[in-house]
């Protein structure tokens, strides 16, 4: 698991090892592990390549390792490892729109967003005086990230355009003709797992999708 750390430990020919392992995961791709010590003989640094992540690249001091990378996979470092060494993983972390398989009718013609391992959310708290669930998302939609601090957390924020339906009465209305009206409008997503740390608000993942 990705996350700042230290490992004091001992291998299996009684050899020391320890490794330090610096980053901001999971706001940020890139994992840094240095080799505090390490014994005599050659043996192998495994990591973990995501399946969410594409195009992640290792480097060992500066050098680029032509090694398999496949999302889903563990990447193989085989080597005689020196105090000193320093393995650079980078994984990408571009926001995607997920969509779920037609046949889960409740998210029909919906994304969820994610970002690296994190799903996020669109929570009232941050489209006051508007109805989150007018909100379509366009399948186009540009996100940009953003840091923000949520009870007393630092994380990172998704930041965009969307397109906000009118909101009309619907008090004593069944049906009526498609409400065709909308508008742009500044949208923010925040994680899932911090929504509701700001007070009462509606959540919601799942959003309409407009393609």
């Amino acid at each position: 698991l990705y996350g700042g750390n230290e490992v004091n430990a001992r291998l299996k020919d009684g050899s020391k090892l320890d490794i330090n392992q610096e980053t901001n995961y999971p706001w940020d791709g890139h994992i840094t592990l240095t080799i505090k010590q390490a014994g005599p003989n050659p043996y192998s640094l495994f990591l973990r390549i995501p399946a969410w992540t594409n195009h992640a690249r290792v480097k060992v001091n500066a050098e680029v390792m032509n090694i398999d990378l496949s999302p889903g996979k563990y990447a193989e470092l085989n080597r005689k490892w020196k105090k000193g060494d320093q393995v650079e993983l980078v994984l990408p972390m571009e926001a995607q729109l997920v969509e779920a398989n037609p046949l889960v009718e409740e998210t029909r013609n919906q994304v969820a967003i994610k970002r690296g391992p994190v799903v996020y959310c669109l929570e009232s708290s941050d489209l006051p005086g508007k109805k989150i669930f007018n909100v379509f998302i366009p399948s186009a939609i540009n996100l940009k990230v953003n840091p923000i601090k949520i009870d007393g957390a630092d994380m990172v924020s998704l930041e965009g355009n969307a397109q906000l339906i009118e909101n009309k009465d619907w008090k004593n209305v069944l049906y009526r003709p498609l409400n065709e009206s909308n508008i742009t409008t500044p949208i923010k997503l925040v994680p899932y797992f911090a929504w509701g740390n700001r007070g009462h608000s509606e959540m919601s993942v799942w959003l309409p999708v407009s393609r």
